[in-house]
């Protein structure tokens, strides 16, 4: 109750003030207020461990039995590949030998061993034989060769040099020595029927080196000259400066190429006085002959466009620039070839053409009996069309098939010669000749031990003005063989099988009618060559060979009035140094 009394007289008390002082409160006269003093209650911070304690889980798991069966198969043992250590060099060798027709034979080497840097070798050979094939003029021959090359491997590239002496003579064999209406001295004395040639030759090339890099071009120059003359006053001067570009576009997968070639020879012929006096040099007479070939072939080769299929295509430029006349040629550069079962076929097709030079050096290789004053002319292959399938049966077996067609222009054919010589030379007569070529090869590689080759071709000629294809085989066949038995007995085959030729005599021939251009058509039989070897190797340094040539004993003529060596043997000995 008391308490009702104060708060009514509180609130009452309250109001009058309100009412007496709206803005405030005004109080007079002393008092003390007393102020409880506050704490504050203190909490400090506490570790909580959060770690639970797990209980270990116990579990069973039911036993129970699967059977397993399975199938053991044998491992191949495993290889360990060795490194085997370089065989060992030696830096020069000496190869002798003696065989009938009084023939010597000698082959030197000497050179560098395994080197980063370069690489250099000297050559030496001389073969040549006395004795004489019978019932023709004097057959005597030797060959004398001397080679020297070096080869300097740079950081980007490698620089090649090659020079030469070739020392070459033959006789003008091809006459019956019985035949009276030839003068008894020149029958008898081999100088009059004697030939010799001497080539000097140098190259050099410069190539860049390196895998195919689609940051650079592929570069290589090049120069070949050769100097050749005879004893008949023939001179021949041959330079050759050529270069090849290449840049390789690695996102397109082709390869950009471009070749570009000139060619310049210049020949000085003696004239020859007629059979009076055969063989005699008029020295106040010859005939020049300077002619140039210009050759750029721009192509592209790109080797996959789909799937498998490979193409290269370009064309060829040629200009034949001669005294006389300047030929300008165009020519298509194509091929194209699909692979199939990785290989093991490849169908190819292709056309190419060019000109080609016919220098003194290149004929008188082609045919040694030539007569110095013969016309010299640069062939003209208008076209060349082929088509094939090449491949690999197996790792060791590999084959290539191929038909070909060629269209040839101042194609060179040889004749025997009557206004000069006593048919014992050839001079050439030139034709446009259409030739088709159907041939097969096939080829058999066992490592190192054992490699075979052959191959078969025949020939189809078209001929514009000759009768025939002068001295052209119909036919030719290849054998070759080389077998390595345990690195102590080496053999070596070899056999040529060349099919019919024709030729023809401008001399009358018993019960042969002359043709209208008044030739004496001449059938030369088929013949076979085979060449045997053999090389017993004493040890690493010494060896002993033998070599068996003409097995067949023919007396066979691979140029008409020309018949070759019977059988005959080569023995000797290889020391290595």
């Amino acid at each position: 109750m008391k308490i009702l009394i104060i708060i009514s007289f509180l609130l009452f008390t309250g109001v009058l003030f309100a009412q007496s002082d709206p803005d405030g409160i005004t109080a007079t006269g002393k008092h003390n207020r007393v102020i409880t003093r506050s704490e504050k209650a203190e909490q400090l911070p506490a570790t909580r461990d959060t770690a639970i304690e797990i209980p270990p889980v116990k579990y069973y798991v039911e036993p129970a039995y699967q059977e397993v069966t399975f199938d053991v198969e044998p491992i191949e043992a495993a290889k360990l590949k060795i490194k085997e250590p370089l065989q060992k060099l030696y830096p020069g060798y000496v190869k002798f030998g003696v065989g009938n027709y009084t023939m010597p034979y000698v082959d030197a080497y000497y050179g560098s061993m395994r080197s980063k840097t370069n690489s250099w070798g000297l050559n030496l050979k001389h073969h040549s034989a006395l004795g004489e094939i019978s019932d023709v003029g004097s057959s005597k021959f030797s060959q004398n060769y001397f080679d020297f090359f070096y080869k300097q491997f740079l950081n980007k590239h490698t620089l090649k040099f090659n020079t030469m002496y070739h020392r070459d003579v033959i006789h003008y064999y091809g006459f019956n020595l019985d035949d009276t209406l030839i003068p008894l001295t020149y029958r008898e004395t081999a100088d009059s029927t004697k030939m010799v040639y001497n080539l000097i030759g140098i190259e050099g090339l410069l190539s860049s080196s390196g895998l195919r890099d689609s940051s650079k071009i592929q570069h290589q120059v090049g120069m070949k000259y050769h100097y050749l003359n005879n004893n008949k006053k023939l001179q021949e001067h041959n330079v050759v400066l050529n270069t090849s570009l290449s840049k390789y576009l690695e996102g397109e997968n082709i390869e950009i190429n471009g070749d570009f070639e000139v060619d310049f020879n210049a020949l000085s012929q003696p004239a020859l006085h007629q059979l009076d006096t055969i063989g005699v040099v008029n020295n106040g007479l010859s005939s020049q002959n300077n002619t140039a070939i210009i050759r750029l072939v721009p192509y592209v080769v790109n080797n996959k466009i789909i799937n498998k299929l490979h193409f290269k295509g370009g064309f060829g430029i040629n200009i034949d620039i001669s005294s006389a006349n300047n030929y300008f040629y165009f020519y298509p550069e194509l091929e194209l070839s699909y692979n199939l079962f990785n290989d093991v076929f490849i169908p190819y097709a292709g056309a190419t053409g060019g000109v080609y030079r016919n220098s003194w050096n290149y004929l008188r290789s082609d045919n040694p009996f030539l007569l110095s004053n013969s016309q010299v002319l640069n062939t003209n292959e208008k076209i060349n069309l082929y088509g094939g399938i090449r491949g690999s049966i197996s790792s060791r077996l590999s084959f290539n098939v191929v038909a070909r067609y060629q269209k040839l222009s101042n194609a060179a054919l040889y004749y025997n010669d009557t206004v000069f010589t006593y048919e014992n030379a050839f001079g050439i007569i030139y034709d446009t000749i259409g030739k088709t070529t159907l041939s097969g090869q096939l080829a058999f590689e066992s490592g190192e031990k054992v490699k075979i080759f052959g191959k078969a071709e025949y020939y189809l000629y078209n001929t514009q003005n000759q009768e025939f294809a002068w001295l052209q085989p119909d036919f030719k066949v290849t054998l070759s063989g080389n077998v390595d038995l345990a690195d102590k007995i080496l053999g070596h085959l070899n056999v040529y099988v060349i099919g019919n030729r024709k030729s023809f005599s401008y001399s009358e021939i018993q019960d042969v009618d002359a043709n209208d251009q008044g030739q004496y058509l001449i059938d030369l039989k088929p013949y076979v060559d085979a060449n045997l070897g053999v090389e017993y190797r004493y040890n690493k340094k010494l060896s002993i060979f033998v070599d068996l040539n003409n097995l067949t004993a023919s007396k066979y003529q691979q140029f008409n009035n020309f018949p070759v060596q019977r059988f005959n043997v080569l023995g000797g000995f290889t020391f290595k140094f």
